[in-house]
């Protein structure tokens, strides 16, 4: 399955679970991962059937963080986990090859170790508030290096925002996610950082 370029969407408690993922939407993110912790499994369910209606109707990509029961019961197109979660090979085994999965490095270690996924995430770039207990900053050196040493596709993440989002154009990333600065602003303020993104 193709990934889109540019712009990922994550969604963010903090502006609501299903608020968040009909701004993103509404904004033009063409993949969509939904990451909410804080929810009982059922509302996690019922949030995700939700937001995989949604997703459909526009012809999104629908990520579920974590939880890739979640991510098969909704009919996700596929799931991110980190290095705390279950290994992607593993997860490869349970679902084939046509479901996506993306995995968090952090590192250039983790970058090594990265197998069985379809896209990997590099981050943080920058500090970062939207994880209660972040990963050291990487900055845009160790990025650039992370990206161009990955051998699948990489979205810089981590404390990206309108203010120095043309630190990082210059790395050859698959795209890029910003969620606080984005899910903080309107459309127009996006469509800003996506044209600093694009060079123009």
């Amino acid at each position: 399955m193709d990934l889109p370029k540019g712009f990922y969407g994550i969604t963010d408690e903090r502006f609501g679970c299903l608020e968040s993922a009909e701004k993103l939407l509404d904004f033009g993110a063409r993949i969509l991962q939904l990451r909410c912790k804080n929810l009982t499994d059922r509302e996690l369910l019922d949030i995700a059937d939700r937001v995989r209606e949604l997703t459909r109707s526009k012809g999104v990509l629908f990520i579920v963080d974590d939880r890739v029961d979640i991510a098969l019961l909704s009919g996700a197109d596929g799931v991110h986990v980190g290095d705390k979660d279950i290994p992607p090979c593993r997860i490869r085994e349970l679902v084939g090859n046509d479901f996506i999965i993306g995995l968090s490095t952090h590192s250039l270690e983790d970058l090594k170790k990265a197998e069985c996924c379809d896209y990997i995430g590099v981050g943080p770039v920058f500090p970062t508030t939207t994880k209660d207990k972040p990963h050291p900053a990487l900055g845009v050196e160790l990025a650039k290096k992370m990206v161009d040493e990955s051998k699948y596709p990489a979205f810089l993440i981590g404390g990206i925002g309108l203010e120095n989002i043309e630190k990082i154009k210059g790395i050859k990333a698959w795209g890029f996610v910003s969620v606080r600065d984005v899910l903080s602003h309107d459309k127009e303020y996006f469509e800003r950082m996506l044209k600093r993104w694009n060079g123009s």
